[in-house]
């Protein structure tokens, strides 16, 4: 299909006019017109560059694209060498942030909640991240600690009173540090998101809401991964996500 027909496309299912975001969403570095083989990842990087590249694909699509507010404008160092790899191959950059973080049944959010079984799951508002549930069943934080590792096949970093019993969750992915404060406004156990910073241990045991960083890359694979599945099933082209496992 036609690079403009994918990036249409998209934008329709993701509606990234609904965000205020930190980064353009859509087609952030133009390549082949015609677009077969899709290679789909949760951050752009060299390495992924350089497996698409090896998987001869026409489009990269990443919840991480190359450009951010704030960044510096001069091309040069590790920015260069991935557009370098980009234009030199011809090879389509697509990005979608927070929209892939909150679309309705694609998203991180969603999606990484559906894999840890909660139940009633719904969402705050469109732009506001946080989305709710309930796991199926109360546990304390070191049993859902060992139930998120099972399922992620990653190591949470936690914070709560010992045997501190969960039933009622709230979750943003990603780096939605800053979203504890209101989360724990809310009437929730635990708050759950990618990061931690070196102020929450002491929020998290004094406002008694058990806080879980369970990792910014893996908190958001999830989506990009239903995205690709959702390009396989639906568009008639060829998408494969890659796995390149981030602990951060």
């Amino acid at each position: 299909m036609l690079i403009k027909e994918l990036v249409n496309h998209l934008d329709e299912l993701l509606q990234p006019n609904l965000f205020k975001d930190y980064c353009p969403n859509g087609l952030q570095i133009a390549g082949k017109s015609e677009v077969g083989n899709i290679v789909c990842g949760v951050s752009l990087t060299e390495e992924l560059v350089d497996r698409a590249v090896e998987q001869s694909a026409d489009a990269i699509i990443v919840h991480h694209g190359v450009f951010w507010n704030g960044d510096d404008y001069r091309i040069t160092g590790y920015k260069y060498k991935r557009i370098a790899k980009l234009i030199k191959h011809d090879i389509n950059l697509i990005a979608y942030h927070l929209p892939l973080d909150n679309h309705a049944t694609l998203g991180n959010n969603i999606q990484l909640a559906k894999l840890l079984k909660f139940e009633n799951i719904r969402q705050n508002d469109k732009q506001n991240l946080l989305w709710f549930g309930e796991l199926a069943q109360t546990m304390t934080i070191e049993q859902f600690a060992e139930v998120y590792q099972k399922l992620t096949n990653h190591k949470p970093i936690y914070f709560a009173h010992s045997q501190q019993k969960i039933k009622k969750v709230a979750l943003c992915t990603g780096g939605a540090v800053s979203l504890f404060n209101e989360a724990s406004t809310h009437d929730i156990d635990l708050y759950i998101t990618g990061e931690v910073k070196e102020n929450i241990m002491a929020q998290s045991l004094e406002s008694d809401v058990a806080y879980i960083a369970g990792g910014h890359y893996v908190t958001e694979r999830y989506g990009i991964q239903a995205l690709s599945k959702y390009l396989n099933d639906n568009l008639g082209v060829s998408s494969q996500f890659i796995e390149l496992y981030n602990p951060i």
